[in-house]
C-alpha cells in the first residue's frame, strides 16, 4: 500500500534550513494581497518573505501550529479547501504519488500554482530519488502538461539548484 512517510516529517531535523532560500524565490511571484495555501509548510519559512497583508495558511502532513491544517496527500479524500489566490508547493511533489489526481482536485481551488519539483530530467538516478524518499519520476515536459490538462498555462519557470521552480496561472 503507498502512504507518506509520517514518521520522516514529524523528526525536525529532517527539515533543513538551506531549504528557505528556494521559499524566498518562490515567494516573489505571491502578490500583496493574495490570500496563500501552502502545502508542506514546514518550519513555516513562507511567512517570513511574505507581506503581513498576504493571507497565509499553511498545511502540511504533520500538525505546525499555528492553525495548520494536516493533510496526507497521498490520502484521499482530501480535505475540502477554500479557495485561494495561490497554492504553494515547495518540496513536496516529489513525495506525492499521483501528482494528475491531486492538481486536478486542486485546480478548481486556484488560478495561480507556484511549485518547485526536481524533474527526472535533471535528477535522474532512480537510486537517489529512492534514497531521497521521492515516489515519482516526472520530467520537465510531463510536469508542465500535467498542469496544462488542468487549463494552467506556464508564466515562468526558474532553476534553484537541480529543482526547477514553475508558476502556472489560468
Amino acid at each position: 500500500m503507498k502512504q507518506s512517510d509520517v514518521q520522516r516529517w514529524e523528526k525536525t531535523e529532517a527539515l533543513f534550513e538551506d531549504w528557505n532560500q528556494r521559499t524566498n524565490i518562490m515567494a516573489q511571484y505571491i502578490g500583496a494581497h493574495d490570500s496563500v495555501l501552502e502545502f508542506g509548510a514546514a518550519k513555516l519559512a513562507l511567512k517570513q518573505f511574505i507581506p503581513e497583508t498576504v493571507k497565509y495558511t499553511p498545511s502540511d502532513i504533520v500538525d505546525r501550529g499555528e492553525g495548520t491544517i494536516v493533510c496526507d496527500l497521498n490520502r484521499k479524500p482530501y480535505p475540502e479547501f477554500n479557495r485561494q489566490d495561490v497554492i504553494f508547493f515547495s518540496g513536496v511533489l516529489e513525495y506525492v504519488f499521483d501528482i494528475p489526481d491531486l492538481v486536478q482536485f486542486l485546480s478548481t481551488k486556484t488560478n495561480k500554482f507556484i511549485i518547485s519539483y526536481c524533474t527526472f530530467d535533471s535528477f535522474s538516478s532512480q537510486e537517489n530519488r529512492k534514497i531521497n524518499g521521492w515516489v515519482n519520476q516526472y520530467t520537465n515536459l510531463e510536469i508542465i502538461n500535467i498542469f496544462k490538462e488542468n487549463t494552467f498555462e506556464l508564466i515562468e519557470t526558474k532553476t534553484w539548484r537541480k529543482q526547477n521552480i514553475y508558476v502556472f496561472k489560468k
